[in-house]
């Protein structure tokens, strides 16, 4: 059996802002309805079709009015949608993959947690700012510094890494300045102990929480988590998948619900992470 080819343009998998509700599936359409008629602009609305035409596959859709953000999940059988409400976000993970991005979103209803994600495409990821925003508590409009301001272990780390220096400014999504911070090198194991690149994490301070960088050879995950639901940070051992030892020391961040963020250590960097988690809550 041949393989149908996707023929579409490379951009028609592109996350699309919309600007008249006909570009919007038909399915998708009466999940919006409540808010069309609270006064919902179309250009509040952003479509992420899927990948490729002729697979299954999820589409998702963005749309925000006032502080308020409504996702959607939808194939060719139903679809899902899950209002966030401000203060219900208790940790957001950023997961960079290439051009692949994936938002992954938990939320907290008292006690009641709930994990919604959607990926898209980099390209347009100018299109989800306002939702991203509103997601990790900012003003739709917000936009984070891109540089980093004069700082001894902000200096020191451009000397260490290049690449965390830059990579560090994601925390600034979540506030304005890196009040306190954190970076240790890792390591590689089994057959991946031969990639120059090593996995490096970041722990950053900020006024509205905690942010955790993680980088590798294949991705950059940045997890953002609010004060509120961080229960209490130690260093002690951990349970990790992948290759390498099964349970190893690490930072670990414990919170209120969801699993614990748990990054490994090296000998030799504990008592620097004993001080750092002293100096965090």
């Amino acid at each position: 059996m041949a393989i149908r080819e996707d023929r579409r343009p490379t951009l028609a998998s592109w996350p699309k802002r919309i600007y008249d509700w006909e570009e919007l599936p038909e399915r998708f359409r009466p999940a919006l309805e409540v808010w069309r008629a609270q006064g919902l602009p179309p250009g509040n609305v952003t479509y992420i079709p899927k990948v490729h035409q002729y697979k299954k596959g999820v589409e998702y859709v963005t749309a925000w009015l006032g502080e308020e953000v409504l996702l959607l999940a939808g194939d060719d059988q139903k679809v899902e949608s899950i209002l966030v409400r401000p203060g219900d976000v208790a940790r957001m993970t950023y997961t960079i993959q290439l051009l692949k991005c994936f938002e992954e979103v938990l939320l907290d209803r008292g006690g009641e947690t709930v994990t919604v994600g959607f990926s898209y495409n980099r390209t347009k990821e100018d299109q989800l700012f306002p939702v991203l925003n509103l997601l990790l508590g900012n003003a739709p409009d917000h936009r984070p510094g891109l540089t980093h301001p004069a700082d001894p272990p902000l200096e020191r780390l451009l000397t260490d890494s290049y690449a965390m220096y830059n990579n560090s400014k994601l925390c600034y999504r979540f506030g304005d300045t890196i009040r306190d911070s954190l970076w240790v090198p890792g390591r590689n194991y089994g057959l991946q102990t031969f990639r120059k690149q090593k996995p490096e994490y970041f722990v950053g301070r900020m006024d509205r929480g905690v942010v955790a960088i993680h980088t590798d050879f294949y991705a950059r995950r940045t997890v953002y988590l609010t004060w509120d639901r961080i229960r209490e940070v130690a260093v002690e051992e951990a349970a990790f998948r992948g290759p390498g030892p099964r349970r190893r020391p690490a930072l670990v961040l414990k919170t209120t619900c969801g699993e614990p963020v748990a990054l490994p250590l090296l000998p030799g960097q504990e008592e620097a992470a004993k001080a750092f988690a002293a100096r965090l809550l």
